[in-house]
């Protein structure tokens, strides 16, 4: 009896594990091993393939749900399984027209961006598109308007140099009138423009108290912009989420308590805010699998992920959430030409501003 070496044998089963997952993933039914033999051209006896997959679940690669059933796939097998794709799939020349006419017909801010990328990952993938905006509080002042509702109530407009606009309508102690107001705007454009949005808050205050006393005014409604309309303290980054429906159509879902934790986790944005912040901690493309997901809400689900630039600053993450038996590689394929146009769509924001 020839023995195989040691090179050789991990090789075959390697590529035996390739094609049980990839079976896997196109039936949802356990692999056997008359299966492999009958479908894929490995050349090996229903025996040897037998022992093989044997040897895979002993390393944690497959699972047998049940006795006299084939194997599945393991979060490892999975692993295993999107570090060896050494193409990544490619979009279509179809599929990426669609993504570039969606935003062009919707796209005018950032939040239409946002908006229309969670729905073009949800709707591309059959998945849940997920995004989380740039964090407000991290942004540069582009600009802000101030413009009135009423004698003693105006609507102030912050715009970043990202494109995200945040309204908040505030309160003044007196009246003020609209060649007043919009005085106070050019001024305070001039002083603040460019700085982080964090500091404006603060330097609103010392910069107008350079103003001549006579403008007292000025001063009062810096003190309302400081304390209502800049108060950044509890802005995380926005999520935007689209196709939650979706997760009752995936694939071993798991049971009920399991599915209920899920709907949960997609409900909470803070959770899902404080998983995407982790991963844009780390620049690039991740795919989490199963038990890789840090809370166990997730742990039933794939996260297929990337993060989005302006100019050399990572300001946000993109991604899918579906099920571990997903198409990975056209999944990232997704993902990766989604985050391409997104990095344009940014670009062209700031240079039209």
């Amino acid at each position: 009896m020839r023995t195989l070496d040691p090179k050789t044998s991990e090789d075959r089963k390697r590529r035996l594990l390739q094609a049980v997952i990839f079976h896997y993933m196109q039936t949802g039914k356990p692999v056997g091993s008359q299966v492999i033999v009958d479908k894929y051209n490995f050349g090996m006896s229903s025996a040897t393939v037998r022992n093989m997959l044997m040897d895979l679940e002993k390393e944690g690669f497959l699972i047998q749900p049940h006795t006299s059933a084939g194997r599945v796939p393991s979060d490892k097998g999975y692993r295993l399984y999107v570090d060896s794709l050494l193409e990544v799939q490619s979009l279509a020349a179809t599929e990426e027209e669609r993504i570039r006419k969606e935003y062009a017909a919707r796209a005018k801010e950032l939040e239409d961006v946002m908006i229309s990328t969670s729905r073009m990952l949800s709707s591309m993938s059959n998945y849940t598109g997920i995004v989380l905006s740039p964090r407000l509080d991290k942004s540069l002042l582009q600009r802000l308007q101030l413009i009135p509702l009423s004698n003693t109530q105006i609507l102030v407009v912050v715009v970043s140099q990202a494109g995200l606009i945040r309204h908040k309508a505030i309160q003044l102690s007196q009246p003020m009138s609209p060649e007043r107001l919009n005085m106070i705007s050019e001024m305070l454009n001039e002083r603040l423009k460019g700085l982080p949005l964090s500091e404006v808050r603060t330097q609103i205050l010392h910069h107008i108290e350079a103003v001549e006393q006579e403008q007292s005014e000025v001063f009062s409604i810096a003190r309302e912009l400081a304390r209502d309309a800049f108060d950044l303290r509890s802005v995380d980054g926005e999520v935007y989420i689209d196709g939650r429906e979706n997760i009752f159509s995936f694939p071993d879902s798991g049971d009920f308590s399991e599915l209920s934790g899920l709907l949960k986790a997609i409900e909470q944005k803070n959770l899902l805010s404080s998983v995407l912040e982790k991963t844009m901690k780390k620049e690039g493309l991740s795919v989490k699998i199963g038990a890789e997901n840090s809370r166990p809400e997730l742990r039933s689900v794939s996260l297929v992920s990337n993060t989005y630039k302006l100019g050399d600053h990572t300001i946000g993450v993109l991604g899918i959430l579906g099920p571990r038996r997903m198409e990975y590689g056209r999944m990232i394929a997704l993902v990766e030409g989604v985050t391409k146009v997104v990095n344009q769509m940014l670009e062209k924001m700031v240079s039209n501003e």
